[in-house]
């Protein structure tokens, strides 16, 4: 492929992580997306279709998961597989299906470049093995020393990747604004949008509250009630209520409800402030 335009298939069931990848491919070279989907199913027709020479594949899709959806093409044209996504745990799995990188979102642009370029030489001789390659990949995302990751694959426990230091939120003019996550005060939902508080501006994500949660470190960010996450170092004050609920003081008198339900995580969050 070399001299090559890879011909690229982007697979997410996210709007704004698929202009995210796209707008950070667009600046490679040597790199033709041809097209763009939102589900496993979609995928799977468009690469019969089209044949592409690469995917970027998210793991955690409605209906098909990315898992299944590389399995499925594994049958047919097999194109090289790239995924993209926010879970480490899914690696041990990439693996065994012999993908050619594991990104974890938001992917720089220095990690996509490495990443092209190992797609690259997918129909060339390789001195690597596939699990040497990912290994590698997972230490570049990680800065986790080759033998712990060796010995993490032999263990069932999580690989302790970090957590995005930023978070990508579409501005008004549409341009992608990089939220430092740790700035974040306070997140509460409006159904599958995201009102994310910094200082006195408010983004608005297109996400559900789940996923937003498995993008922030736990050890900072705590769901306070089924819509609300706060960041603990912002928070000054706890007010117990009856009913074992709380009311949390933050900065700029904001008051937050604590749900009687997620009493646990305000537990954890005191805990987190001694």
């Amino acid at each position: 492929m070399s001299g090559m335009k890879l011909r690229t298939l982007l697979v997410d069931d996210e709007p704004l992580a698929l202009e995210g990848l796209r707008l950070r491919l667009a600046q490679l070279e040597g790199v033709e997306v041809v097209a763009e989907c939102d589900s496993g199913k979609e995928a799977i027709d468009e690469c019969a279709r089209l044949a592409p020479d690469l995917v970027f594949l998210d793991m955690d899709m409605p209906g098909l998961s990315g898992l299944e959806v590389a399995e499925e093409l594994k049958q047919g044209a097999n194109p090289a597989i790239i995924f993209v996504t926010a879970h480490q745990e899914y690696a041990v799995s990439a693996l065994d299906l012999g993908a050619e990188d594991y990104l974890l979102k938001p992917a720089s642009l220095g990690r996509l470049r490495q990443a092209v370029e190992r797609a690259r030489q997918k129909t060339g001789a390789l001195d690597d093995t596939v699990q040497e390659r990912l290994l590698t990949a997972l230490h570049d995302v990680s800065g986790i020393s080759m033998p712990e990751l060796q010995e993490w694959l032999e263990t069932d426990g999580p690989l302790p990747i970090p957590y995005p230091e930023k978070i990508a939120i579409k501005n008004s003019d549409n341009d992608i604004v990089m939220v430092p996550a740790r700035s974040i005060d306070w997140i509460d939902a409006a159904g599958d949008y995201m009102c994310i508080h910094v200082g006195e501006q408010t983004h608005i994500l297109r996400i559900t509250l789940k996923k937003l949660q498995q993008l922030l470190d736990p050890k900072l960010f705590f769901r306070i009630h089924k819509s609300t996450i706060v960041n603990g170092e912002r928070v000054q004050k706890i007010i117990p209520m009856r009913n074992n609920e709380c009311i949390l003081e933050l900065e700029g008198e904001i008051r937050l409800k604590a749900s009687r339900n997620y009493r646990d995580q305000v537990q954890a969050l005191k805990e987190s402030a001694r």
